[in-house]
């Protein structure tokens, strides 16, 4: 077995080029393994590959292995599958074609839309927009700036009362390659903004609204303009490689599980210390900031789920049973829209696997905020149409009315 990793290693360092930051990335003749059978085979699989070359995705949940591969890996991934005693599939050729389909897009418009997807820029000129159609009650704010110096951007929507209305605050895009979740959330604010429908104005009214589309702008803009599967920030280690999982990085159980030490992998590395990531870090400070915090929703992308915390334990926390039944009113909400049945409610360590250092798990200990959830909305290989962007857009909208409504019920407010 160790003359078979010896000889691959020399392989990867032999047919493996290394990654230039300036080039783009096509993903031309990537393939997207299945991988089936023993989970400690997949196991060494998976760690031998993170640990030797970039794999833009892998994800080991229960019993089954996904990962996108170069071309030149291919022989590698079969050779150990074959030792391992494992069972491989193929289920995307040539994954270049998916990211085909996202650049003809025959439905775009001039200015902002929700029939495409737009790099950061354009969503901060709709928040923008957004703040100067309603000055009354609408207003742009900053939680920081990111590594490469951009704001990081949201939009507080606080129509005036008599009273102090308690905070909800939405954060999306922490992961850059998950496009379906900032075009959600600024579809999600275009409704409470624009929505003739009295329960939806009853929603935006109840509440004030701190909403962040995208809280990893850097790297959003890396996946958009440069590498499609790029998911963490764009600081730059001390050996040269390039960014940190974000949601691995806040200060809570830090690196205890689902995160790497090592700075070149692609996917889950957890930064060099907890909150070394200046957006994590000015996040963190602009929510400590927030007083009477109700809720914190995070939207990620695809697992068709919804977690509660904690994301590393099987133990609940003290208002599970409540986070559960908001949870499952806030998924038949959304269910009524389409009939897309989401999994959950129940903690990642239950329903996907352990991941310690984010940012939902830290809001619920260090912020003690009662009603906290992630929503992991649809897709496939990390592609949404653009064209059914609004279609996930009216689930997400239904889905936050359920869980007004039935928090309100259960006297959260």
């Amino acid at each position: 077995m160790i003359l078979l990793y010896l000889c691959l290693s020399v392989f990867l360092v032999q047919s493996c080029t290394t990654n230039d930051p300036s080039d783009i990335k096509t993903y031309k003749d990537y393939k997207w393994y299945e991988i089936n059978g023993n989970r400690d085979g997949i196991k060494k699989l998976l760690r031998f590959l993170t640990g030797t070359y970039e794999i833009p995705y892998y994800s080991l949940v229960g019993g089954t292995g996904n990962l996108l591969v170069a071309p030149e890996l291919v022989p590698a991934v079969d050779a150990i599958a074959s030792f391992e005693g494992l069972t491989t599939k193929i289920v995307i050729d040539d994954y270049s074609e998916i990211l085909e389909d996202e650049k003809v897009n025959p439905l775009r418009q001039d200015g902002f839309s929700w029939t495409a997807y737009y790099d950061v820029d354009s969503i901060y000129g709709y928040l923008q927009n957004m703040s100067q159609q309603n000055p009354n009650w609408s207003q742009l704010v900053v939680a920081g700036q990111s590594y490469e110096g951009r704001q990081i951007l949201g939009l507080r929507i606080n129509t005036p009362t008599a009273v102090d209305k308690p905070v909800m605050f939405i954060e999306s895009g922490i992961h850059a390659r998950e496009w379906i979740t900032p075009a959600t959330t600024t579809y999600f604010i275009n409704q409470l903004m624009t929505s003739q429908d009295p329960e939806i104005a009853s929603l935006r009214d109840s509440f004030d609204w701190h909403i962040f589309p995208t809280v990893n702008p850097d790297g959003y803009h890396y996946s958009y303009t440069r590498d499609r599967m790029w998911r963490k920030t764009r600081s730059r280690s001390r050996n040269g490689c390039y960014g940190a999982d974000p949601n691995r990085n806040w200060d809570y159980n830090w690196m205890d599980y689902g995160a790497s030490s090592n700075p070149c992998n692609y996917q889950t590395y957890g930064g060099s210390n907890p909150f070394s990531e200046v957006e994590t870090r000015s996040l963190s400070a602009y929510i400590s900031g927030l007083e009477n915090m109700l809720g914190y929703v995070a939207f990620h992308a695809d697992a068709q789920m919804l977690l509660l915390p904690y994301s590393d334990s099987t133990e609940h926390t003290a208002n599970y049973d409540d986070l559960k039944q908001i949870g499952e009113t806030s998924l038949k909400y959304g269910y009524a829209v389409n009939k897309a049945k989401y999994d959950g409610p129940g903690t990642a360590a239950e329903l996907l696997y352990k991941a310690s250092g984010g940012s939902m798990d830290w809001v619920r200990h260090a912020r003690g905020t009662p009603l906290v959830y992630t929503y992991e909305l649809r897709g496939r290989y990390f592609h949404w149409p653009a064209a059914r962007i609004s279609e996930q857009g009216d689930e997400v909208t239904q889905m936050m009315l359920g869980l007004a409504t039935e928090a309100r019920n259960l006297g959260y407010y």
